[in-house]
């Protein structure tokens, strides 16, 4: 069974949800993070990637940078951007784009699950990632980036997102810089919904490893947060987009051997 706990969250601003809101930290460059933030002194960017606010000669995981990211955090709380919700509540979260919709339940992952297998990994972590994460939790005292899991889908879930979805009003809205709609409901029992849970078999990561394995390790030494932040998708309507990779030079290799090699380790396709 998958065990979940509901969040003792702060929540976004309504108000305010298009100035918050941001890409994934690792998901764009130093460069790229100071250039989305440019214009925007309250995106949540400024906590998860703050070396941005420093010049390249300062490392990525330099101590002033994690200061800095609690800064940032506080100040989103003291002028009212994030707001702490008056009891742990498990959160329905809607993305669509174009014709495609996926819905999936925000809640904390039971760090159980993760150590048990229950919670199924395909990735090893980077040690500097890992300490990197690490490092931000213990500083902010909180998780800003969910964890992405899939679990088979179960009929009396489904049924609970189509009743929350027709029936709740919904928490924050935005379209973001892409044009995906990103809608979140507070689900009214969540109770219920972490009973529902315990009928599905186990859950899979499909990205966060490093914040999984960041959270788990605080755990372990019995400080940080009670749980992984995670959002837990049905698998009929989770989307996995391809991670594309340019090789730019390829040194000692000739374009042939490069080919050969990579067949070893990966499927390759023209």
């Amino acid at each position: 069974m998958v065990k979940i706990h509901p969040i003792p969250a702060l929540t976004v601003n309504p108000s305010r949800a298009a100035e918050i809101t941001c890409v994934p930290y690792d998901i764009v460059s130093r460069a790229e993070s100071r250039a989305l933030a440019q214009n925007h002194p309250d995106t949540l960017l400024r906590v998860d990637r703050a070396d941005l606010e420093f010049p390249d000669s300062v490392k990525f995981n330099a101590p002033e940078v994690y200061q800095k990211a609690a800064q940032n955090f506080s100040h989103l709380i003291e002028n009212g951007s994030l707001l702490k919700e008056t009891k742990p509540s498990i959160y329905l979260v809607r993305m669509v784009e174009g014709k495609h919709r996926q819905r999936g339940f925000a809640a904390l992952a039971d760090f159980g699950d993760y150590a048990s297998g229950q919670l199924r990994k395909h990735e090893f972590t980077r040690p500097d990632k890992e300490d990197d994460r690490v490092t931000l939790i213990r500083h902010l005292g909180a998780l800003t980036g969910p964890v992405l899991a899939a679990y088979p889908d179960l009929p009396e879930l489904t049924a609970q997102m189509d009743k929350i979805e027709s029936t709740e009003k919904p928490l924050a809205e935005v379209t973001d810089e892409r044009g995906v709609q990103h809608t979140v409901w507070r689900c009214p029992d969540a109770a219920e919904i972490v009973k529902l849970f315990t009928q599905v078999s186990r859950s899979y990561i499909a990205d966060g490893h490093h914040r999984a394995a960041a959270a788990a390790r605080l755990a372990k030494e019995k400080v940080g947060p009670l749980g992984i932040l995670t959002v837990y998708f049905p698998a009929s309507e989770l989307r996995v987009l391809p991670y594309h990779r340019l090789v730019l030079k390829l040194d000692l290799f000739s374009p042939a051997t490069f080919l050969e090699e990579a067949k070893k380790v990966f499927q390759v396709t023209p």
